[in-house]
């Protein structure tokens, strides 16, 4: 099979020829249709979360289980499924409590480390959906319902997020919300579905105002843009916000991953609210304690939703397919990952959601067919 392997920690992309995966107990073979990559992958491989090199990169991954490791469960081969991406023990207070995410044994596939015990799970499957097929376990196969495509099914995982971020603020009827990098993935998923978590109005956050203007197009009537400017300080970001909904937001949703914008909204939030942060950024944070404490206002960090929240997502996914489709903006083929990678990092054009099709060849790269002794 043919797959696309981060060969080192600066991201650098290859395709090559590899062994086809064989299922063992427990296990499962997918034929991957769809893949998703996240800036946040390259990211992380720089921060040295990803300890095993090379490695295939996608946690986001659709297709058609082609073999099983146990008679038992040879009813999936032929069926369409995502891959829940997260690994866990399964059976800790945080497993069991829709906290997965928290597990000390946490990994994702085709992604990175995060808890102190993963390895032993994480080393058996490392790899991702940037690849013709992927060994997965069994147990983390979801089938996908019938107006679910591939491409949306890969693409769950970020909506899952969304919803994750959403059931955290806590937002109730007429809420008015913030959601910072906006014009990102995340961003675009959770306005998509922010009504069904009764939202009112969202204060979209951004750099670039026509980046802004494609995503108030996505619902103009939810959505109000404001775009930071350079000049910006957290005092004019307040008052912008307050000049909005005076009365401030009821929560902020922030996914910037880095500068202060981070610490500019807080003057925009109202007594009682709250702050989710799933940006990983890592600018401190300079807002006083005590301004928390006088106002009420929570600070959650979150890294990523749930089997739960995929779940829930999955469920909003098929009862209106053509809305969130339409937030996929790049198809790309196997050879063509590097592109996506390229653009997280110089922005060069407008990117919400990409996916690459492993099955398909752009002829941009040549197949190397020495690397079969890769992991």
């Amino acid at each position: 099979m043919l797959a696309s392997q981060v060969i080192d920690k600066n991201g650098e992309l290859g395709v090559y020829e590899l062994p086809d995966p064989v299922a063992g107990p427990g296990e499962a073979v997918v034929a991957v249709e769809a893949a998703g990559l996240a800036p946040g992958a390259f990211s992380l491989l720089r921060m040295g979360a990803v300890p095993i090199l090379p490695t295939t990169f996608g946690h986001e991954i659709a297709g058609t289980v082609v073999s099983v490791g146990d008679e038992a469960r040879t009813d999936l081969v032929g069926r369409r499924v995502r891959v829940h991406p997260l690994l866990s023990c399964g059976v800790c207070d945080y497993c069991t409590t829709d906290r997965e995410m928290m597990c000390a044994q946490n990994a994702m596939i085709g992604h990175a480390v995060f808890g102190p015990e993963a390895m032993p799970r994480y080393s058996r499957y490392h790899d991702g959906g940037l690849a013709q097929q992927v060994l997965v376990p069994v147990d983390n196969l979801d089938l996908l319902p019938d107006k679910v495509d591939a491409e949306l099914g890969a693409k769950a995982h970020d909506f899952a997020n969304a919803v994750r971020a959403l059931k955290l603020a806590e937002t109730g009827p007429q809420a008015v919300i913030i959601v910072t990098a906006a014009t990102g993935a995340m961003g675009v998923a959770t306005i998509a579905i922010a009504r069904e978590f009764g939202v009112r109005q969202i204060i979209a956050v951004g750099r670039d105002a026509d980046r802004l203007a494609q995503v108030v197009d996505l619902d103009p009537d939810l959505v109000t843009p404001l775009v930071l400017g350079d000049d910006d300080t957290a005092q004019s970001v307040a008052g912008r916000i307050r000049a909005i909904a005076p009365a401030g937001a009821h929560a902020a949703i922030d996914y910037l991953p880095g500068g202060k914008g981070t610490s500019f909204i807080f003057g925009g939030l109202r007594t009682g609210s709250r702050i989710v942060h799933m940006g990983v950024n890592p600018e401190p944070f300079v807002i006083p304690p005590a301004a928390f404490s006088i106002h009420c206002i929570s600070f959650i960090g979150t890294r990523n939703g749930t089997r739960k929240d995929a779940h829930d997502a999955l469920r909003l996914l098929a009862a209106d397919p053509d809305r969130y489709r339409r937030l996929i903006t790049h198809r790309l083929a196997l050879d063509e990952a590097h592109l996506a990678r390229d653009n997280f990092s110089s922005r060069a054009e407008p990117m919400w959601m990409a996916v690459v099709n492993p099955g398909r060849l752009a002829g941009t790269v040549k197949a190397d067919e020495n690397r079969g002794d890769a992991s």
